[in-house]
Order: structure tokens, then sequence, then C-alpha cells
């Protein structure tokens, strides 16, 4: 065991299969990560992050967020895993490996499920409704009259992109089946799909429903983790 994992909180990133050859390891928030394994499962670790520090420092606190999911990402590319949320620690290395033991079939059956498998996040973003100015020159009635219905036409065209909306994500449900509608900003929708690794049909895919939905612009990500099927 490496004198460094002797004592002390360990930060956790990830869960995977206990390699058969060594991996690459990705540098952790500060220092590099590690391998922790028992049986057949193995957790990527490191030590010395203080979390108490980082939170107080927002800055500070959203690199470490990224860098969490960067480990992640990287790890991925070598081997299945299952993340886990930024902040997650265990009190020493004892209680890491009795936590594997203890969840080690768990572990091992979201694994072999979630292996083959990959998770994109397909976000939507309304165009602006445009509207063509009030003409020129209108004076009351005319003035109230055309005002009210620019306000009639920008509701309806509201109302036909919240229909594009709802049709596109209809397609995603009905299509894959394993699919997950986050929570967004307004404006915008976020869903996430789970795929076969070397599915190249989701691009085309996307690229179809761009056209029913020409108020929305449609945005795939590069293949992830499977942050929202673990």
């Amino acid at each position: 065991m490496s004198p460094e994992l002797t004592s002390g909180p360990i930060y956790l990133y990830s869960i995977c299969p206990r390699p058969s050859q060594p991996l690459v390891l990705p540098l952790g928030l500060a220092e590099p990560t590690q391998l922790i394994a028992v049986d057949d499962v193995a957790a990527l670790v490191e030590t010395g992050v203080d979390l108490a520090t980082l939170q107080a420092d927002e800055p500070r606190l959203l690199n470490a967020v990224l860098s969490h999911d960067r480990v992640i990402c990287e790890l991925f590319q070598h081997t299945p895993l299952l993340p886990l949320r930024f902040g997650t620690q265990i009190a020493s290395i004892d209680h890491l490996k009795d936590h594997l033991s203890n969840q080690r079939a768990d572990y091992t059956a979201k694994l072999a499920i979630l292996a083959p498998k990959v998770e994109y996040q397909i976000k939507l973003i309304a165009r602006e409704v445009a509207l063509p100015p009030l003409a020129t020159g209108l004076t009351g009635r005319d003035y109230f009259l055309a005002k009210k219905q620019r306000l009639q036409d920008q509701t309806t065209a509201q109302a036909q992109q919240q229909q594009e909306l709802d049709q596109v994500l209809d397609h995603i449900h009905s299509a894959y089946g394993d699919s997950i509608e986050a929570e967004a900003p307004e404006g915008e929708a976020r869903i996430y799909v789970l795929v076969d690794r070397g599915d190249t049909t989701l691009p085309q895919w996307v690229e179809a429903v761009r056209s029913q939905a020409p108020q929305w612009d449609l945005i795939l990500s590069e293949p992830l983790p499977p942050y929202h099927f673990v």
C-alpha cells in the first residue's frame, strides 16, 4: 500500500472493474489518482483533497468541479466506470475497502449493464421569437389594435415553439428508451440518452430532427460516462 493512502479521508471519482492490465491514471484535483481494488472492483481515488477549503473559494470550487469531470472522462476512455458525484469522500482506506467488499455484487451488476454503453446530452436552445416592428405613425385605436395583434402573434409563435419541443422530446423517448430529461434554464431543454458505444445513428437522428424543430437549436454532446444512468 502506498504511504499516502494509509490514513485520512479518501476522495472518490468512480468505481470501475479491476483492470487486467495497468491503466494510465489521470492527474486528480491536485495529486495523481490511484486505484484501490477489492476482488474484481476498484475505486479511483485521490488523497489530500480539502473539500472545506475548496467550498470556501468559489473560483477554486468551480475549477475542482471541472477537474472532477475531467478525471472521470479521461478514465472512461480506457475502462467502463460508474461516475460518482463531486465531493464524494470516505473516511479512510479501510472504510473504502469495506465498502467495495460490501457493495461488490451491486457494482459488478451495474458495470455489466453499463460497460457497453455511453451517454449523450441533447441540448435544445429556443431561438428568439422574431416579430416585425409596429408600423410607424400609428395612433389611438390603430396603435392599440396593432399592439394587441403583435402580442397575439407572439403568443402563437411561443405556443408553436413549445409544440415543436414537445414533439422532439416525444421522438427522443420513443426512439431511445433509455432517456432522461433533466432540469434546464428557461428557454432550454436537456435530455440524456444511453446508447451502445460506437453507435453512429444518434448524430444522424439528431440531424434529421433539426428539420422538424426550426425554432430550436439542437446540440449533441460528445460521448460521456453514464452520469445519469448509474
